[in-house]
């Protein structure tokens, strides 16, 4: 085998690795906006950004190495930027066949990557929308006038309190 194969091949299953660990902290996340846990998300994004670097890293080495192949194997660039498809079109079967499978992977666990963030990205959203509306609604009790047996005008909270139902899982 050519060792720049085995070299991509390592460093596919690498940054395979890598964004697994990524997936698999969105999962934590969706878990500690669910449970309204700030500081648990708080820490799983410092391990994110740690990942990412990592990952980008690895991104980069990887398209460093798949230039190194093009000059190589004196691959033709068709374009400016390479992209992987690219790139496994131009070279040998053999070769092909064995990073393809790599290939795929990767891009599916990113495109699962993807879709867990923007996943994650919508619940915080929707709970900083209910936060809000939350708060507003309990502000405008606080302001809200009320009558008393007494015909005198007194705010709510001076000697009544309002209720306020809000269903979280809606």
């Amino acid at each position: 085998m050519l060792d720049w194969v085995e070299s991509l091949r390592s460093l596919f299953t690498t940054e395979i690795d890598c964004y697994k660990r990524l997936l698999d902290l969105e999962g934590k996340k969706r878990a500690a906006i669910h449970g309204a846990d700030g500081k648990a998300l708080e820490s799983l994004v410092k391990d994110s950004y740690h990942i990412m670097v990592e990952a980008s890293e690895l991104e980069r080495i990887r398209m460093k190495t798949i230039e190194d192949v093009y000059e190589k194997e004196k691959f033709q660039k068709d374009e400016s930027s390479i992209t992987l498809t690219h790139f496994l079109n131009h070279m040998d079967r053999e070769s092909n066949f064995k990073l393809k499978t790599f290939a795929l992977e990767l891009k599916k666990v990113v495109a699962d990557l993807k879709d867990a963030i923007i996943t994650n990205e919508k619940l915080l959203k929707t709970r900083k929308e209910f936060l809000q509306a939350t708060v507003d609604s309990l502000q405008e009790l606080s302001r809200e006038k009320v009558y008393t047996s007494h015909k005198q005008p007194t705010r709510r909270g001076q000697s009544q309190k309002g209720a306020i139902i809000l269903n979280a899982t809606a």
